[in-house]
């Protein structure tokens, strides 16, 4: 969609807003929310599609785990985090 990775980000996330993905985004130079207690330099990206939001709201309430790994890219220092709520048969979702 675009060689710049910048740009790209910004595609990507206006694609995925109008398709009624819920998205949380702080570019490393936007300002950082009131007492967040975020470094001003922070990326943050969240997504959460409408099926992750029906899973969540369906599921959420018996299991939500929670695991982070980090250098999973090429960027230096970047932790990607994974929700996931567990089934009654105890599938993560």
């Amino acid at each position: 969609m675009h060689p710049d990775d910048a740009i790209l980000t910004k595609v990507m996330i206006n694609n995925l807003s109008s398709a009624g993905t819920l998205i949380f985004y702080k570019d490393k130079q936007d300002r950082a929310p009131i007492d967040s207690r975020l470094p001003e330099d922070a990326f943050i990206l969240c997504i959460q599609t409408s099926f992750q939001l029906d899973a969540f709201r369906r599921l959420g309430s018996a299991f939500i785990g929670i695991d982070a790994t980090h250098n999973v890219t090429q960027y230096q220092n970047l932790l990607l985090f994974t929700i996931i709520a567990r089934d009654r048969w105890g599938h993560g979702k």
